[in-house]
């Protein structure tokens, strides 16, 4: 079988795709915060509370602490923090 195309050679495909740090303020307070956080090390801890071969596949480590973060930053609910 033919090796897939390097995807750095092929670049056509991301003409009119953006990057996110072209979207985004890099210098926003979230932003920073978010390069300060040693996310290997919240995985390792709240990984070995896990059970790997029961239940739905966990949602990342990352993603639940940044909307815990936000729903206590803004006061907000559980469905307003998904929603908003």
């Amino acid at each position: 079988m033919k090796p897939k195309q390097s995807p750095h050679r092929n670049r056509q495909h991301d003409l009119f795709r953006s990057e996110l740090a072209q979207i985004i303020d890099l210098r926003h307070s979230l932003v920073k915060l978010s390069q300060t956080v040693d996310w290997d090390r919240l995985d390792e801890l709240f990984g070995s509370t896990f059970c790997p071969d029961q239940g739905r596949p966990a949602i990342s480590t990352r993603l639940m602490v940044s909307l815990h973060y936000l729903k206590y930053m803004h006061n907000l609910s559980d469905e307003d923090v998904v929603h908003g």
